[in-house]
């Protein structure tokens, strides 16, 4: 009798065992389903999308939001109806001959719609050289993101002739036409590059000196300016403004020998530029220009070495500018300034390492002042931010990008209404994305821009959106 209550104890077990598998639904003879359902990525407010997952056994899957505020579902299609996260599950009941699936579930930001007078224009640049390749080949690009689609289109600008890489830095629209600045390069030299509407005309540097490169670009009252930089035969780099084609060299201000501009803006007749100047112990300092004349924006307190302007906003006759400083250990802090006063520090994101992130683009809507940069998060990957008013917002990697190694950059802002715009790129090696051009609303999770054809890397570097 010991023997039979010890085997009826076994088959107790085994019995128990069996009704755990399959979420507890499973029974003698039955084959476990398992649901495979990809997060679909950003999403657009208006345009449907198609929802597609597997199981194993074959059988359709079923949807269901339980976000009914943002998103709907019907049979395999989801609709939009508002900005901000859809969750939606993915579901598979049992049948005789298998058991009722795992739920899985899927969340992913919407992205506000594109008025149907609207057009969002970001400009950068894609690596069309091989994987490896020891010259990496860059083409210039502009993405155009336009009402009823969440798919940007992507165009490859013009070469100038005898050019074979080129990079698109900044863009502005005026009057119905899209002025791009950047620079194209060969083995050799490089050359300032003007696009208008996709026409590529080359920028002339003063005389006596070469290797012209425009970063910046501003059109106002029909005129165009450039920002940039040339060098002379000597290796002295010297700051450059273009109106419409001519080229002035902009001087340092007093004791410094070099200098660049970074960024332009034009307001009421002046014109602001903003890069940074150095004297013979290299040392940077961020500097700016009104109507040509020179100064050296104040150093940030406790710095005693470079700092550098990165972005400049003109608004009611205040004038902002974004920018960093490096304390030559390594350590970058991201910084701005209002109307030439003392520095202020931009606070660090939740979860940022100290003194490692910068800011580049800056803007004003309004009595609101929108910085965007990046810096090291907790996890030592860089990581998107932007700053309205100070206060920062993390800007989060595409929800097809899970890994906490990935990384993301941005570069470039923009306001539309009450919409913020942001763009960079975004890598995620784990999973094979190498550097991809992304842009971000409202602090929503980040959107992948179309790779061009023939391209394995791109970024952004600007963003303009115009409403005709």
């Amino acid at each position: 009798m010991k023997h039979l209550g010890l085997f009826v104890s076994f088959l107790a077990i085994q019995s128990l065992a069996l009704s755990g598998c399959g979420g507890g639904t499973s029974s003698v003879g039955q084959t476990a389903q398992f649901i495979t359902f990809n997060n679909p990525g950003t999403q657009t407010v208006g345009v449907p999308l198609t929802l597609s997952a597997t199981a194993n056994s074959g059988v359709a899957v079923s949807f269901a939001s339980t976000t009914p505020s943002v998103c709907t579902v019907s049979g395999t299609t989801a609709t939009f109806s508002a900005a901000g996260t859809c969750t939606i599950n993915a579901s598979l009941a049992g049948n005789g001959t298998y058991t009722a699936a795992a739920q899985v579930t899927q969340s992913f930001t919407v992205n506000p719609a594109i008025g149907p007078t609207t057009t969002v224009y970001i400009v950068g640049e894609a690596i069309t050289s091989s994987p490896g390749a020891p010259d990496e080949t860059s083409a210039a690009e502009e993405w155009q993101l336009k009402s009823g689609s969440p798919t940007a289109t992507a165009t490859t600008l013009s070469l100038p002739s005898g050019m074979t890489s080129s990079v698109a830095s900044a863009i502005v629209v005026y009057g119905g036409d899209v002025y791009v600045a950047g620079t194209a390069l060969n083995n050799t030299s490089e050359s300032a590059v003007l696009w208008v509407n996709g026409t590529a005309t080359t920028l002339s540097p003063p005389s006596g000196m070469v290797n012209p490169v425009a970063s910046a670009i501003a059109v106002s009252g029909g005129n165009v300016y450039v920002a940039g930089s040339a060098s002379t035969s000597a290796g002295i780099s010297a700051a450059i403004l273009w109106v419409n084609g001519a080229a002035t060299t902009l001087s340092p201000p007093s004791g410094m020998v070099n200098c660049y501009a970074a960024t332009i803006a034009v307001s009421g007749g002046d014109v602001y530029v903003a890069g940074a100047a150095w004297n013979s112990n290299l040392d940077r300092w961020a500097t700016y220009w009104v109507n040509g004349a020179a100064s050296l924006l104040p150093m940030p307190d406790s710095l005693t070495v470079n700092y550098y302007a990165n972005g400049i906003a003109v608004s009611g006759g205040d004038v902002y500018v974004s920018g960093y400083t490096d304390s030559g250990m390594g350590n970058l802090t991201a910084v701005s300034w209002a109307n030439s006063g003392w520095a202020t520090t931009l606070p660090l994101p939740g979860g940022w390492m100290l003194e490692d992130y910068t800011a580049n683009g800056i803007t004003v809507s309004g009595s609101d002042v929108y910085v965007v940069g990046g810096g090291v998060n907790n996890v030592g990957t860089s990581t998107a931010a932007y700053w309205r008013n100070s206060t920062p917002t993390t800007l989060p990697l595409p929800g097809t990008m899970p890994n906490s190694s990935a990384a993301s950059y941005a570069n470039g802002i923009a306001i539309s209404s009450s919409d913020v715009y942001a763009v960079g790129y975004v890598e995620d090696s784990i999973i094979g994305v190498d550097k991809t051009a992304a842009y971000w609303v409202n602090g929503g999770e980040g959107t992948l821009l179309p790779m061009p054809t023939g391209a394995h890397k791109s970024w952004a570097n600007a963003i303009t959106v115009s409403t005709q």
